[in-house]
């Protein structure tokens, strides 16, 4: 009569595990997280038919009390009961567990063998073993901790490793439990020969892609490193490395390196639009290996009535095909800087490298530039040396990181003697700062700096892609693009005494976005944006705030954003479009 009581009682606490068109499965409430998902685990599938349901039902206490014994809970005692609605033809099995006192680990003896004995990885593995006297058994942080051995030990080329001996005595009382493990690792391998199958390409310029080389001790993610490398070349469409087992002798692995060449050329063409450049097409025509030098070209065209561009960029290889080539690069561009006009063609040579994993480049170029005002012509020529340093880190998706911090410096200068126009020193620099703070909350701060050293006689004769300007979509929304800088009044022609932007010598914006995710694919935004253009080095800012909306696609986040500006005598609400990734 008191075990019906209390198995009545206990009843009311159960909690519905799952259901099926034939079978309701119901566990206690004490029970906790992971004792209740080891016992689904175990249970399996709910039946679908009543042949299944009689076998379910039948070997349901046996399986309840296989998965508690995996957890360490071998006096653990389960009572089930049988509930059966006719008329609906279903079934509630019920199953009321008490755990009992847990088995523990009395000791744990973990025997290492083989070349492994002087590998610093085993060391560790074996020193923070999940394992110790005292723990509460259970099987599968054990069955994880030998497999955590065989894909050490794969990974670092022990590839005759194998168990002496693996068991767990339990007593007979079941409350304590002793562990044995014996590994032998066998000898570790080593890097042979790397053979490249036939490929029209100087092999001279793939082997700064190796890391490792003919006696090195094996390690996997020196193969993957490798296959890595070769994929960002671009100048394969596939490949594979992998080691020979079949032909290892003496411990020696030759590596077998497969290559499929890449399209000899590469055609795209885009779509896009922002509201600072409008609508925006462009075409791309990319040669991956133009020789078997590795030599590689990119042109693209871009056409937008704002700022049609051509860019061509020549790389060759130099110490690395990836991370040191030396570029040749060719500009044209037309574009409205403020109320300027300007059309220029730039030649640039430069070698861009990754040192320490921050790129640089030192570059020489030849900048020619002629702009209009108000049907006037101007124009200029330059020779300008500089350097350009930049490093992004993030975390989380490449689209939509979840913390990532960008910066950005730039150095460059002329000199009037050197066939320039004028002589000058010009630095931009720009921070970018990504966090999810907390689940959903996520801020995105900016800043970016500019400052020109030229002599103030010749300031209104340095061309308008050297100055600087605020305002639009990246830089101070609330404002038309590049509408912020320093104004001159017209005094001639058909605009006579009307203000027009021409840009400033000195520059600082900053922005300050917190954005809040609805669900994984939107999210609102509220912002502030502030910032300074002028030919001085006082600070004259304006400010704007507004809210966004963005929509996480699979091309980058599509980001809407209504600017309102506090500086403005008549400010009016502007809509600012844009669509990339942040960093």
């Amino acid at each position: 009569m008191y075990s019906r009581f209390f198995l009545f009682i206990l009843f009311f606490l159960i909690s519905p595990f799952a259901t099926s068109n034939t079978l309701i499965v119901q566990l206690s409430d004490n029970l906790s997280s992971a004792a209740k998902q080891n016992i689904y685990a175990y249970l399996g599938n709910l039946p679908e038919n009543d042949t299944e349901r009689t076998a379910f039902v039948f070997t349901a206490k046996k399986q309840t009390l296989n998965a508690l014994k995996a957890l360490g809970y071998y006096r653990a005692e389960v009572t089930s009961s049988i509930d059966k609605n006719l008329d609906k033809n279903i079934w509630t099995l019920g199953l009321v567990v008490i755990l009992n006192q847990p088995t523990r680990i009395k000791h744990v003896r973990i025997n290492l063998s083989g070349d492994a004995l002087g590998d610093s990885a085993f060391s560790d593995i074996i020193r923070k073993v999940p394992i110790a006297s005292g723990d509460i058994l259970h099987h599968g942080i054990y069955e994880q901790f030998k497999t955590d051995l065989v894909s050490l030990g794969l990974e670092r080329g022990y590839f005759d490793s194998k168990f002496i001996k693996t068991n767990i005595a339990i007593n007979k009382n079941l409350d304590t439990a002793e562990i044995i493990v014996h590994f032998d690792s066998g000898p570790r391998y080593r890097f042979g020969e790397i053979e490249f199958n036939d490929f029209d390409i100087n092999t001279d310029i793939l082997k700064p892609l190796i890391s490792f080389k003919p006696g090195d001790f094996y390690q996997q993610t020196s193969l993957q490193n490798l296959q890595n490398e070769l994929d960002e070349t671009q100048y394969f469409s596939n490949v594979v490395v992998r080691p020979e087992t079949e032909n290892s002798a003496n411990n020696i692995l030759p590596i077998d390196v497969s290559l499929e060449k890449a399209k000899r050329h590469q055609f795209n063409l885009g779509l896009g639009y922002a509201t600072d450049t409008k609508e925006r097409f462009s075409f791309g025509w990319k040669t991956p290996l133009v020789n078997r030098y590795g030599h590689r070209q990119e042109t693209r065209l871009s056409y937008s009535t704002i700022n049609p561009t051509g860019h061509f960029i020549y790389s060759i290889p130099l110490s690395h095909p990836n991370n040191d080539v030396l570029q040749l690069q060719t500009e044209l561009e037309k574009n409205d800087y403020g109320d300027l006009t300007s059309r220029f063609f730039s030649f640039q040579v430069g070698r861009v490298y990754l040192k320490d994993d921050i790129l640089r480049q030192p570059y020489l170029r030849h900048l020619d530039e002629e702009w209009e005002t108000d049907n006037v012509y101007d124009d200029a020529s330059y020779f300008i040396p500089g350097f350009t340093w930049s490093d992004i880190d993030r975390d989380g998706p490449l689209l939509d990181p979840t913390k990532g911090f960008r910066q950005y410096y730039n150095l460059e200068g002329s000199y009037e003697g050197l066939s320039s126009e004028t002589s000058f020193l010009r630095f931009n620099a720009r921070w970018k700062y990504i966090s999810l703070f907390a689940p959903k909350h996520r801020i995105v701060a900016r800043v970016e700096l500019g400052y020109v050293i030229v002599d103030k006689d010749f300031e209104e004769e340095l061309s308008p892609s050297l100055r600087f300007y605020a305002g639009g979509d990246q830089s101070i929304r609330g404002f038309d693009y590049q509408s912020i800088g320093p104004k001159v009044t017209l005094s001639e022609g058909i605009n006579q005494g009307k203000e027009i932007v021409i840009g400033g010598t000195n520059m600082v914006v900053a922005s300050l976005e917190y954005q809040y995710y609805f669900s994984n694919t939107w999210r609102g935004a509220l912002f502030i944006d502030a910032g300074s253009v002028n030919d001085n080095d006082k600070l004259e800012p304006v400010y704007s705030i507004g809210p966004g909306l963005h929509y996480i696609s699979p091309i980058g986040p599509i980001r809407f954003a209504l600017g309102y500006s506090l500086s403005e005598e008549n400010p009016l609400w502007r809509l600012h479009f844009s669509i990339g990734a942040e960093l």
